[in-house]
């Protein structure tokens, strides 16, 4: 089974515009719905592997959620940036020449966590894997002791996302 990357995107400094076309995709619906909304980003989309790889990244995405400013996005096990990377030059396209795009992701298991942002010319990244959690997050993700997942993870995990908002947005 492939590890499901769970990414979290969200906008500032969006403009009407780039809103209503975010808009649009969220009102997507029927049979081929995780494809079309794919093709609305895409004129050359090619449901193949091949292609996924090459303008996504990993070998399939959908989307969980979409609204005016925000969406989340679930692929296989990686998060696509290079779909970021197209999201945002259509919305700054869009008459927001001062978008700036936060992505925070995980994975599922999760052997890794990230941030992605675009402003300008700028752009933010950073991954942690799983055995680095402890230097970098403060805390392992699984409790041994327990054989469940660390109560503490979640908070040490915002705030290590919150962190790099922030410096992000320091840039």
């Amino acid at each position: 089974m492939a590890n499901h990357v769970t990414s979290y995107v969200s906008f500032s400094n969006i403009s009407d515009e780039a809103k209503k076309f975010l808009d649009g995709l969220s009102e997507i619906d029927g049979e081929n719905k995780e494809q079309d909304q794919i093709k609305y980003f895409y004129e050359d989309y090619t449901p193949d592997h091949a292609w996924y790889f090459a303008n996504i990244g990993p070998k399939w995405m959908y989307f969980d959620y979409v609204d005016e400013d925000n969406f989340s996005t679930v692929s296989a096990w990686s998060a696509p940036i290079p779909f970021y990377n197209k999201v945002f030059e259509t919305l700054k396209a869009l008459n927001s020449p001062d978008l700036r795009m936060w992505v925070q992701y995980e994975d599922e298991m999760p052997n890794f966590v990230g941030v992605y942002g675009l402003y300008h010319d700028e752009v933010y990244e950073e991954e942690v894997e799983a055995e680095n959690y402890v230097d970098v997050i403060g805390c392992e993700n699984w409790d041994e002791e327990t054989d469940d997942y660390n109560e503490d993870w979640g908070y040490k995990l915002g705030d290590w996302f919150a962190e790099q908002e922030a410096a992000f947005l320091d840039d």
